[in-house]
């Protein structure tokens, strides 16, 4: 199986070295090119513990990275998109970055003869995968989704400086998109890769907002705590610590995500 990996920030770097140190045969593909030449020396861009050593076992192996296209005019299997979508000083999503990935995707759609599935790792707001990223592969390779190409949303749940275990291990794996061959294909790719690992299947608007959802009610923790933190400061010999070990008790709460400080 030949598996391409579109961008190597946290989510997608962190992947394609798990991905390779298994043994698939895994390019990544980053526009910049002082990025590649750090990773292709075994160099992380970014700090994240115990990536290091994963990334420079993984080039022993089938994982190499580029920075030109042109890599894609050969038939993949397995297409992960996990570019950035940054927010823009007024909130909005920027979704620059994935229109043209998807435009360069098309290109390889037209000309492929293996039916390629094309995952969705970045985060994008509910609609992305349907409204924008699917009329241009259509359009512009004049193919068909579920009979020519695949599409699945696949929303990331990663923890800095957790990135190389939660990739591992992650606690579930959400896809979003039809129920065909392509879904089933992906399904068996995951159920080798990770084992017993809960597999829950959705439309792509669904898995969009998963995303979504859990990072804000995560936020919303955190926000929590140091609000409750703010106030023990005012109120002599409360002890913030104290507290949110003991409403982590709750089950309905948990003990997670309850220290306050930074988040």
């Amino acid at each position: 199986m030949k598996i391409a990996i579109i961008g190597l920030g946290f989510v997608g770097l962190t992947f394609a070295c798990i991905l390779g140190k298994k043994d698939y045969h895994i390019i990544g593909i980053d526009s910049d090119k002082s990025k590649i030449e750090r990773i292709q020396n075994g160099r992380v861009p970014f700090f994240e513990p115990k990536l290091n050593q994963t990334l420079k076992n993984a080039l022993k192996k089938k994982f190499s990275v580029t920075s030109s296209n042109k890599v894609l005019e050969s038939n993949y299997d397995l297409i992960f998109v996990t570019v950035g979508t940054p927010q823009e000083k007024n909130g909005d999503i920027d979704l620059t970055m994935i229109k043209s990935v998807s435009g360069e995707l098309s290109k390889l759609i037209k000309k492929s003869t293996n039916k390629p599935i094309v995952v969705i790792k970045s985060t994008v707001i509910p609609g992305t995968t349907n409204d924008v990223i699917l009329p241009i592969l259509e359009k512009k390779s004049g193919k068909k989704i579920g009979k020519d190409f695949g599409l699945i949303t696949n929303p990331e749940f990663l923890r800095e400086s957790q990135a190389v275990n939660d990739t591992i291990n992650p606690h579930v794996i959400v896809l979003g998109g039809k129920n065909d061959i392509f879904m089933k294909k992906l399904i068996r790719f995951y159920k080798k890769f990770h084992g017993k690992i809960p597999i829950i299947q959705t439309n792509s608007q669904t898995a969009e907002i998963i995303k979504y959802a859990n990072n804000s009610f995560l936020a919303t923790k955190i926000s929590f705590i140091n609000q409750l933190a703010n106030i023990c400061q005012n109120i002599p010999g409360a002890n913030i610590d104290d507290i949110a070990r003991i409403i982590g008790l709750d089950p309905r709460i948990g003990k997670l995500f309850l220290n306050a400080g930074a988040g």
